[in-house]
């Protein structure tokens, strides 16, 4: 009887111990509100994690799930969830009056039949992609054979239709069917959102299986509502106003790293050796040798992630970073080694001051004050998202052109309370930019600007004039018998003959002067600032023709012989804008050909023909 007795006080004391434990382990999650008329009905993707998915107790759990817990606490309103596949959460809002969508990205196509609330949070889209399978490709151009996997109805579908038809898309119904697919091999590659990716890629293989090929966008993430619910519309965004950075900080760092735990509290354990004794104690302390393991085996399990993370932060070609109130690092990711040849605890608590180049501190103050007034005036709700180019110094001292995604977080009254951001190389891009605007506005043979560039120097001109009352001359220069080079010493020889041309007028103009090639063997140059009176203007327009003609008097050197050549040159003068740029070079034209006629070699005035040599 004493036997059975301690039995079934030792059931009943474990009964009450896996309570006490259940109640632990839920007791970080809200209590369910009874459905109730003024409730808020969220509907959104039920594997969709980090942001929304079912916890292990079949709860309503995530990021997006906690901000709209925090936006019920601003409307004092309860919240109710219902999770769904992707497609039939967009079928829900649509077809219903009363439901939301917790949270979305906005396109032409869903703003048929959604409005949309202010932003909630950045999201950018990731092409994932097997890192042996396809690893020689570069870009997303390279996959126009591959199927690419895309959960059904989402923005990534949408977004590969308009920007990538050609490509081969593979539907799923939702993220985590769709990493399966990938990690099962019936997929090399796939469209998601990164966080999301990452998420179901490090629970399904290890993220060195794939990588990403490219980053396709970076926007904002929405609430959303049927057209025409205007009233729910306006509290959802007056809840969102009334968060603060810090409470939506204190959200976002929950979910990074997050790891789930069962501990015991000791509090339970002296009750339950109290009343039990020496039997219990025993079974404690075999059930904490079992737990001490399971938490040992987390414990290593974390740090394996830990150095996933370092792996990853390591090779990426991004580097990511927080700033404090006080513009100082508050974290720095590895790899800022790669970008800026420092480590990340060398640039901990420093100022940010320390990677600036000094040739960008004028422009970053001015842009910081900027963006600080706005804020005080109000303008940005809690934070501003904006992208910015910056010029860092390398540890070396080497300037590296930098693209940065900053959102920048304020006070309520508009103080700068810290900010965090994603910066990247971008010095290749920047000069294969140069050199397409180089060939926009620039000869290929003689690096003089073309014609396309002398308009818009001669518009500046125009413009400069008619405000300082000045006169400006467009002196046109047109070789004599040229054709007579390239029939005698060969194209190559020709161009050689144009190249050093140019390099002679160059040196006989002045720094104010435009000299540039308007095409096969003619040369225009723009001279301002003359004379307000128009005899003096004239003669120093003539006297800056003759300078011209007297640098063709010694002989130019070709590749294999001595060549003396002449130009004719056709003035006009101008003092305002109130010409076409195409009549003003008809005019100094027609001046180059009476010039022509005269006996080459000399420089006409346009409509004063009197005054030419």
């Amino acid at each position: 009887m004493q036997t059975s007795l301690l039995t079934w006080s030792l059931i009943g004391c474990w009964i009450f111990l896996a309570r006490g434990a259940c109640a632990q382990t839920k007791s970080a999650e809200p209590i369910n509100l009874t459905p109730q008329a003024n409730s808020v009905y969220v509907v959104q993707d039920h594997r969709w994690a980090p942001f929304a998915f079912r916890n292990q107790q079949g709860e309503p759990d995530g990021l997006i799930i906690d901000i709209w817990r925090l936006i019920g606490q601003k409307m004092q309103r309860p919240i109710e969830f219902e999770l769904l596949d992707w497609q039939h959460t967009l079928h829900k809002v649509r077809d219903s009056g009363s439901h939301i969508h917790g949270g979305l990205l906005q396109s032409e196509e869903r703003a048929t039949y959604l409005e949309f609330s202010n932003p909630l949070l950045q999201l950018r889209g990731a092409l994932f992609i097997d890192s042996k399978k396809l690893a020689n490709a570069l870009d997303i151009t390279d996959l126009n054979n591959v199927p690419i996997g895309v959960t059904a109805a989402g923005y990534e579908e949408e977004f590969l239709s308009a920007h990538y038809p050609h490509l081969k898309v593979r539907l799923y119904n939702n993220n985590e069917q769709l990493v399966e697919a990938a990690t099962r091999g019936d997929i090399h590659a796939f469209v998601a959102d990164y966080p999301v990716g990452m998420y179901y890629l490090e629970r399904l293989t290890t993220p060195d299986k794939f990588r990403v090929l490219s980053v396709l966008y970076s926007r904002s993430v929405h609430a959303a509502v049927a057209h025409g619910n205007k009233i729910a519309l306006k509290d959802i965004n007056e809840a969102i106003a009334k968060i603060t950075p810090e409470e939506m900080t204190a959200i976002t760092q929950k979910w990074i790293n997050r790891e789930e735990i069962l501990v015991i509290p000791w509090g339970w354990i002296l009750l339950l050796s109290g009343c039990l004794g020496a039997i219990i104690i025993g079974v404690l302390l075999h059930h904490n040798k079992t737990l001490a393991q399971k938490i040992a085996a987390q414990n290593t399990a974390l740090k394996e992630r830990e150095q996933q993370v370092d792996l990853l932060t390591s090779n990426m070609t991004d580097w990511v970073w927080t700033v404090n109130a006080q513009n100082c690092f508050s974290y720095v990711s590895p790899s800022v080694t790669k970008l800026l040849g420092y480590t990340p605890e060398e640039l901990l608590n420093q100022n940010m001051n320390i990677v600036l180049h000094p040739n960008d501190h004028e422009r970053a103050y001015a842009q910081y004050a900027h963006v600080l007034a706005a804020a005080r005036r109000g303008e940005f709700n809690g934070y501003r998202d904006s992208i910015a180019r910056f010029d860092l110094q390398h540890k070396n001292g080497q300037m590296i052109c930098t693209e940065a995604a900053v959102r920048t977080f304020f006070t309520p009254v508009g103080d700068f309370a810290g900010a965090q951001g994603c910066s990247r190389d971008i010095g290749e891009r920047k000069q294969a930019e140069d050199v397409i605007r180089q060939m926009a506005f620039n000869d290929p043979l003689t690096q003089l600007p073309n014609r396309r560039l002398l308009n818009d120097r001669i518009q500046q001109a125009m413009a400069g004039c008619k405000r300082h009352r000045q006169y400006c001359a467009v002196l046109f220069l047109d070789l004599d018998n040229f054709k007579y080079v390239n029939d005698n010493y060969g194209h190559d020889n020709g161009d050689y003959l144009l190249q050093q041309i140019a390099q002679r007028l160059s040196s006989g103009i002045r720094d104010s002067d435009t000299l540039a090639r308007f095409g096969g063997d003619e040369f225009v140059v723009v001279s301002e600032q003359l004379s307000q009176e128009l005899d003096t203007a004239k003669h120093q327009a003539l006297l800056i023709g003759i300078k011209m003609l007297e640098l063709f008097e010694r002989d130019f050197l070709l590749r294999d012989a001595h060549c003396h050549i002449t130009t004719s040159i056709g003035i006009a003068l101008f003092n305002d804008d109130s010409r076409s740029v195409t009549s003003l070079l008809k005019q100094a034209d027609i001046a180059m050909y009476q010039a022509k006629a005269n006996g080459r070699n000399r420089c006409v005035v346009s409509d004063t023909p009197s005054l030419f040599i």
